[in-house]
């Protein structure tokens, strides 16, 4: 059976939808913290507070900090960054980005609750859409994801049509922030026992990366398919790794895995743990193997500094 290109990128619905929207001034966001609340706007105390449940037993997602090339941004549960688009209407009470927007920018549904010491623009609201969904809002502007965002600390739609923005966030200390670490895991796959994500995504190499060169040749097109392994993480316990974790910074700042000097990617096509649908592509992505600590991993060298200095046999998978 004839393999897919290895550049070839997942399909991203609705994309065209982007193009009809016209360029407006972003009046929220952008200009400060702890803005006065919009008229029409759902203030926070409406909103269920942290006990777990609104009616209809719906659980309370608590919303993350993510580290992006955009800088420190509002992010949903699973990490992916949130927006706001300047076309909808502070306070309106409705979003105007519907029909086929609405599936390229989907939107956060609620009940969520701010995540813990950070610092947010403006109160937590809701709005309902037409059909019954609760949307969140914050400063009183619907809140979104978008459709190209494949893991935490991606931010594709940033400025897309200079309509739609992160939602940027400062500590309450400060204006940085501390990303948390994530735990990678050792999954099972139809590839072997291999190194996953914090959430059991399989994770890769790519032969045409130069270990120890500190960047990463998969950009553009490349990444969207295959994107980055964010740091910071750590090494799943009892597993014996095939060279030390440092790190690349990418062009944007994003800060990306790495492992004995090779940049470390997710796969789009992989949608849930154990899958390995990557291994092998165009000959030239594999997924990292593992053994137990008892046994030996085959690498031929290592490096240890945050650029990563690799080896120049291999990456020894």
């Amino acid at each position: 059976m004839r393999r897919r290109n290895a550049w070839a990128v997942p399909v991203l619905i609705a994309a065209v939808a982007l193009t009809a929207t016209a360029c407006s001034k972003a009046t929220g966001y952008g200009s400060g913290y702890g803005a006065s609340t919009p008229a029409g706007t759902t203030p926070a105390s409406s909103m269920p507070a942290s006990t777990g449940a609104m009616a209809g037993g719906v659980q309370t997602a608590a919303l993350k900090v993510e580290r992006t090339r955009a800088g420190m941004v509002l992010a949903g549960s699973k990490g992916l960054t949130l927006y706001y688009y300047t076309d909808d209407k502070p306070g309106s009470g409705k979003s105007v980005c519907t029909g086929a927007c609405a599936k390229a920018w989907p939107p956060l549904t609620a009940p969520v609750k701010a995540p813990g010491g950070a610092k947010m623009p403006g109160p937590i609201g809701m709005i309902t859409r037409a059909g019954g969904a609760k949307q969140v809002t914050i400063n009183g502007y619907p809140v979104y994801y978008y459709a190209e965002d494949m893991a935490p600390g991606q931010a594709a739609g940033n400025g897309a049509d200079g309509t739609w923005h992160v939602i940027k966030i400062r500590t309450a200390a400060g204006s940085t922030g501390t990303a948390r670490v994530s735990v990678l895991k050792v999954e099972h796959t139809t590839a072997g026992t291999v190194l996953a994500g914090s959430k059991g995504l399989t994770l890769y190499y790519y032969t045409a990366d130069k270990p120890g060169s500190g960047k990463s040749v998969c950009t553009g097109a490349c990444a969207k398919a295959w994107p980055p392994l964010t740091a910071p993480v750590k090494a799943p316990a009892g597993a014996k790794m095939p060279g030390p974790i440092g790190m690349i910074t990418r062009a944007g700042g994003v800060k990306q895995v790495t492992i004995n000097g090779y940049p470390v990617y997710y796969y789009a096509g992989d949608m849930a743990p154990g899958q390995a649908k990557g291994n092998g592509e165009g000959g030239v992505w594999h997924v990292i193997k593992l053994k137990a600590s008892s046994g030996s991993t085959g690498t031929t060298g290592s490096s240890g500094n945050s650029g990563g200095s690799g080896t120049s046999g291999g990456y020894g998978y």
